[in-house]
């Protein structure tokens, strides 16, 4: 005869290794969905926030008319995916710095996409010139300028 005692005992044990296990487990344990800053180089694949880059995106100057003077501005563009299974927009910054010093800061985007649909990515660099020397990129959530 089995004692009350060692019953509820022996169901605790099962019901927290089936919690554990269900803890473990996961849909997609390889997408990450954290909003850090996440450092990336130039044309190399990265994820961010649920969402792969692909390899190839690309940086490009483009030249443009500024009144009288001519500037070149930087434009970023590659394919970007929903790794979530929920549908949203990419909406995200690029920061090019130099020792850790903004040079240039790109707003980027992408349309809305369901899971695992891809787009391409734009960041026009339209508000800035291209940084010729930086050290580092960082993609980061896209923060509103509140300032005026």
């Amino acid at each position: 005869m089995r004692r009350p005692t060692t019953r509820l005992a022996t169901g605790l044990v099962a019901l927290a290794c089936l919690g554990a296990l269900g803890a473990c487990s996961s849909d997609d344990a390889s997408t990450s969905t954290s909003k850090d800053p996440v450092e990336v180089e130039v044309g190399k694949a990265f994820t961010w926030n649920g969402f792969d880059v692909e390899d190839g995106w690309e940086l490009k100057g483009i030249k443009r008319s500024a009144g009288l003077e001519e500037v070149t501005t930087p434009e970023v563009k590659g394919t970007i995916t929903n790794a979530s299974d929920e549908e949203r927009v990419a909406l995200f910054e690029m920061v090019f710095s130099t020792d850790g010093s903004p040079v240039a800061t790109l707003s980027c985007s992408a349309p809305s996409m369901v899971a695992d649909q891809s787009q391409q990515f734009i960041c026009p660099g339209l508000s800035t010139t291209m940084p010729e020397d930086y050290d580092a990129v960082v993609v980061q959530e896209f923060r509103r300028d509140t300032s005026s």
